[in-house]
């Protein structure tokens, strides 16, 4: 027998269209691959207390769940690229919490401390007009750059955090120092490679002459045996790259001289839900 609380059930409160167009996803990872209109609900009580969950949060699990819950058309978050990810989140916390937060800044012409009050569908807003493809020229080479997925961004922030953690532990150890330097220096180069693929990794091929390459390890072999001047306009694409697939800055106003300024938004979850995220999409 029903109740009359069926009547109640949580009900969409926006409808959001991702700024990726869904070119990267196909029905495996969005119902129907439809990237417009996608219903988005508020959290609920299970979804509150997984992202107060350490371990969630660290595994990037709790994002996970917490999208499939509140935008069930989404089946396969993991594949999400970044910036869905960010506009998603930006969504949860208006269907969650409402339009308004409050932000800190700090006037860059006399250092007051701030207080705004900013909408977030503003800020959604901003996020029209993305690049969906990014690409550059070097040596008669065309590369062509994509975003990466969440789940990479998760594994490449938790393999950093790892090395992080083991380079502090060294320090901790009771051996000689020659031999703390020789661990110190297998972790350095440890780091140096990881810094390697979370780069190669936005390649999604390279085209020369009709030709087309789109194997992952072909793709690192080229850049990583050849003139360090093609590693160095990747990480310089992918700078761009980032920067403009970025969460859009807010309009902001100094209260002491009145100077009109562009702030920068930190979208982590001590912002936004309440806990510190411990996972950044920005890794280089």
């Amino acid at each position: 027998m029903s109740s009359f609380l069926q009547e109640y059930q949580r009900q969409p409160k926006l409808f959001i269209d991702l700024p990726s167009q869904g070119i990267w996803y196909d029905d495996t990872v969005i119902e129907n691959n439809r990237s417009q209109q996608l219903p988005v609900f508020g959290m609920n009580a299970m979804d509150e207390i997984l992202f107060k969950t350490p371990d969630a949060l660290f595994t990037g699990e709790a994002t996970a769940q917490v999208i499939k819950s509140c935008i069930p058309s989404i089946i396969d978050p993991w594949r999400l690229v970044g910036y869905d990810i960010d506009f998603i989140l930006i969504a949860l916390r208006i269907a969650t919490y409402g339009d308004s937060i409050d932000l800190n800044t700090e006037c860059p012409k006399c250092q007051t401390k701030n207080e705004h009050a900013a909408s977030l569908n503003v800020l959604l807003q901003g996020f029209n007009g993305y690049e969906t493809t990014f690409n550059f020229e070097l040596n008669d080479f065309k590369f062509n750059l994509k975003p990466i997925t969440y789940k990479r961004t998760t594994d490449f922030s938790i393999e950093h955090y790892t090395c992080n953690r083991e380079l502090y532990q060294i320090e901790k150890l009771d051996v000689s120092p020659e031999e703390k330097n020789k661990m110190s220096q297998e972790l350095y180069a440890k780091s140096a490679q990881l810094n390697v693929r979370i780069a190669l990794s936005h390649v999604e091929s390279i085209e020369k002459d009709g030709n087309s390459e789109v194997d992952q390890e072909q793709i690192i072999s080229f850049i990583t045996n050849n003139d360090v001047e093609f590693y160095e306009r990747i990480k310089s694409g992918i700078s761009d790259l980032t920067s403009n697939w970025n969460i859009p800055a807010f309009d902001a106003e100094c209260s002491e001289c009145g100077h009109k300024f562009k702030s920068a938004i930190e979208l982590d979850y001590s912002n936004f839900f309440g806990v510190k995220s411990l996972i950044s999409r920005n890794l280089l």
